[in-house]
């Protein structure tokens, strides 16, 4: 896998929740996505500050991150902290999602089980009381919100969303060997008849 070479578009916090000349950037940890270790992880960190105002330190706010795939939504949260402003906010995929669309042209739907299946990412900052950001998330006990339920107006007292950029999910392959040189990477889940997948053609290892 490999890491974003390039920091997500960043946006400025001008709400009326923030009177400091901030900016909130964010980075994509990793933006390809495997089920062996499916995890979305997202770097938020602020830049334009007074380094020498520590005093802003305790009203660092929340980051609420969401994940959108069809109608389907997955949450998470951090809280910017320290001198810095940082955190990683961090979030798991449904396992369905690892799943290319069953309703695609063939060609096409090879094409995107080659490429992953994409995953937009969003991000809003939230003030909050408690300190803690993980109590006014509802992630814990709901993962998956529809469209029907506003997810975009959930939270009181936040910023604008904006967007981080997007993910790509892998499914898990098998390794069939062909002989000692070549192994063919197919999909792990079963084949039905008529169905259309794609494979990748590798040197192996020994070879």
């Amino acid at each position: 896998s490999s890491s974003s070479s390039s920091s997500a578009p960043t946006s400025t916090t001008s709400s009326p929740l923030f009177t400091f000349n901030w900016k909130v950037h964010t980075y994509i940890i990793n933006e390809q996505i495997h089920p062996s270790f499916p995890k979305v992880q997202v770097l938020f960190y602020i830049a334009g500050r007074d380094w020498d105002d520590y005093s802003a330190i305790p009203k660092l706010p929340c980051v609420r991150m969401f994940a959108f795939h069809e109608t389907q939504e997955v949450r998470g949260s951090c809280r910017l902290k320290g001198e810095l402003g940082i955190c990683v906010a961090e979030l798991e995929p449904l396992a369905s999602w690892f799943s290319p669309p069953t309703v695609r042209p063939g060609r096409q739907r090879v094409l995107e089980q080659a490429q992953g299946t994409p995953v937009e990412l969003y991000y809003m900052i939230q003030s909050t009381d408690s300190g803690d950001c993980s109590a006014e998330d509802s992630k814990k006990t709901s993962p998956v919100r529809t469209e029907e339920q506003r997810p975009m107006g959930y939270f009181a007292g936040h910023t604008p969303m904006q967007r981080i950029g997007s993910v790509r999910l892998f499914q898990p392959l098998s390794e069939l060997k062909l002989d000692n040189n070549f192994v063919v990477m197919a999909p792990s889940k079963p084949i039905r008849q008529r169905e259309t997948v794609s494979t990748f053609l590798a040197l192996s290892a020994l070879s």
